[in-house]
């Protein structure tokens, strides 16, 4: 049994449709319904009359509640003469107040009187009123006598919310600071429940690691021990450059690497003309084993001459490697293999828009390279140490099937891995979140995105995909073809995130982390966690944590980082002060 079945759990499976649509007509006065659920209730609204009158009622409801916003009651025309009087006594002296008013700000003396308007409507509401002289007079609803003390239900202030414990969870992001790019790392071991992150506070900032890195990367992607992370940044030249930047204290001088150094061909810089690889042909023999470098090889020495003091007196810059430019990262699929000896992303060179392959790096060495050749192939994920790669099985039409092959990378042999698209395979190479359906030709004729079908968890093997069983609803993530999606697995397996890109932009979409029930290969909606969330393109899942940079302009700000971290009962959301493009290390 899984350690966290005693989490609440969202009702997923309703035996009565009519009595979904009714409980979320309900709490869509409240706000927006998610993504999902306010699709299937356009949906359900279209076949169903009865549904569609009750809809009708609320919405005469949601008109008439706001039209009273317009017939304000009049206070009385004492109120204010009163009020102050109260005032006045309460302060003791006209002096103490003239002291308190100056020391105030404008703004801060329209919210006292807001305050006080509304406290003496209270107060004239409820058959209390205050004299003349300050006393207040009338019924006392709580028995206790009159007094103003004993009509604050919470005289010690506020009620804040109760934090939910939930260990230390490291989370770390890049901001721009007043000198240049940081990194920027916090510990947090307490968020707050759904019901109360109104008055939670924000996580404050911890240390800051400036980055040699001269452009705003788009990606920044970590190695698994958080040693060293990939950012994905625009060239000054042409397409994108990919940098190995160290996440350590750079003071002292990395030992050079041991590791033997591979040639590669063709390097990632020479994409346009790339020669022929090594590439076995597709087999269905049984997938050859990856050479695994050691994990975490400290950068080539000459890397070192780039690390320059930092203003900020905790770290230096870090060092850093170019590894690949001339090309155009497609996707946010790239990812370090489980041992940290690999990293793999999806690219086509920048002046050849119509070809996308698979590219590699081992650490250690000087460069990524091409590890296939045919033009038409996506990175999905790591399954341990070999790569999974899609591509369309006919790609010369605009609308196709998938197939997806397995590849060791230190061989480029492939196997066949089933007929899924771009599959997210989890840390124990048993469940993986697939695609399973077809493809069309992408509207600018560069790549291929979802067609029909739907996206849902699958049980993994050596094999691929295997077919699913049981309520095919309890695995389904959407069967509306996304334009793009990002699916990552936090270590133990029992959590997943997965994020779909908007119809519009490419860099917005809506983030959902689930618990899965492994035994019964189903994905499960927690309370407290989030569901269909604003999120930028790029998040980070880990020990029991979801980590994502909110879109610019939700409540009028910049954006934020949000985490989302989880006990064995709770799960609860924490946030950062608002940044300058904030981008999470994954």
């Amino acid at each position: 049994m899984s350690r966290f079945m005693r989490l609440r759990r969202r009702p997923d499976d309703w035996s009565d449709a009519h009595e979904r649509a009714r409980r979320r007509l309900a709490e869509r006065l409240d706000g927006p319904l998610g993504l999902t659920e306010a699709t299937w209730l356009d949906e359900h609204l279209v076949g169903c009359a009865a549904c569609t009158a009750i809809a009708a009622d609320y919405e005469a409801d949601r008109l008439a509640l706001r039209a009273m916003r317009d017939d304000r009651p009049e206070p009385p025309r004492d109120l204010w003469a009163r009020t102050a009087a109260g005032i006045e006594a309460a302060a003791g002296t006209r002096g103490a107040e003239d002291k308190v008013r100056r020391s105030l700000p404008l703004g801060a003396l329209s919210g006292v009187a807001v305050m006080v308007i509304v406290v003496g409507v209270s107060l004239l509401s409820g058959g209390i009123s205050i004299d003349q002289h300050g006393t207040v007079t009338g019924e006392d609803p709580s028995g206790e006598g009159p007094g103003l003390a004993s009509l604050d239900p919470n005289p010690e202030g506020p009620v804040q919310p109760t934090p939910i414990v939930v260990g230390e969870r490291e989370v770390a992001w890049v901001d721009k600071g007043p000198d240049g790019l940081s990194r920027l790392q916090v510990v947090v071991d307490e968020v707050c429940p759904a019901e109360g992150k109104s008055g939670c506070p924000t996580v404050s900032d911890a240390a800051r690691q400036q980055l040699a890195i001269v452009s705003a990367p788009k990606q920044i992607v970590g190695s698994p021990d958080r040693t060293q992370a990939v950012a994905i940044s625009k060239s000054a030249a042409a397409g994108d450059e990919l940098v190995v930047v160290a996440l350590v204290d750079a003071t002292a001088t990395p030992a050079p690497s041991s590791q033997p150094t591979a040639s590669p061909s063709p390097v990632a810089s020479d994409a346009a003309s790339p020669e022929p690889s090594a590439r076995a042909s597709a087999t269905t023999e049984p997938r050859a084993s990856a050479t695994v470098p050691a994990a975490s090889a400290p950068l080539p020495s000459a890397a070192v001459a780039s690390i320059e003091p930092s203003a900020t007196p905790t770290q230096t810059a870090a060092a850093r490697l170019a590894i690949a430019t001339g090309i155009e990262v497609v996707g946010q699929s790239a990812a370090f293999s489980s041992s940290g000896g690999w990293f793999a992303f999806t690219a086509r060179p920048a002046d050849d828009a119509t070809r996308t392959d698979v590219y590699v790096w081992r650490v250690g060495d000087a460069q990524a390279h091409a590890v296939t050749t045919d033009g038409q192939s996506y990175f999905a994920s790591w399954d341990g140490e070999a790569l999974i790669a899609s591509r369309p099985d006919d790609p010369d039409t605009a609308d196709s099937d998938p197939t997806t092959v397995s590849i060791d990378p230190a061989t480029a042999t492939e196997s066949d891995a089933g007929d899924v698209w771009r599959p997210a395979v989890d840390g124990s190479g048993e469940l993986a979140i697939v695609w399973d359906g077809s493809l069309r030709s992408s509207e600018d004729g560069r790549g291929w995105v979802p067609a029909e079908g739907s996206l849902e968890l699958r049980a993994w093997s050596d094999t691929g995909a295997q077919p699913g069983d049981g309520d095919a609803r309890q695995r389904r993530v959407t069967d509306r073809a996304p334009r793009d999606f990002d699916v990552r697995w936090d270590q133990t397996g029992e959590w997943v995130a997965v994020w779909l890109a908007d119809e519009d932009d490419a860099t917005v979409g809506r983030l959902t982390l689930y618990h899965v029930d492994r035994d019964e290969v189903r994905l499960e909606e927690v309370d407290g966690a989030p569901v269909d969330v604003p999120a930028l393109s790029g998040f980070s899942i880990g020990d029991g944590r979801l980590a994502w940079a909110t879109p610019r302009g939700q409540g009028g700000e910049s954006s934020r980082i949000q985490i989302a971290a989880w006990s064995e009962t709770d799960v609860g959301i924490v946030e950062s002060s608002p940044g300058e493009d904030p981008i999470v290390i994954r």
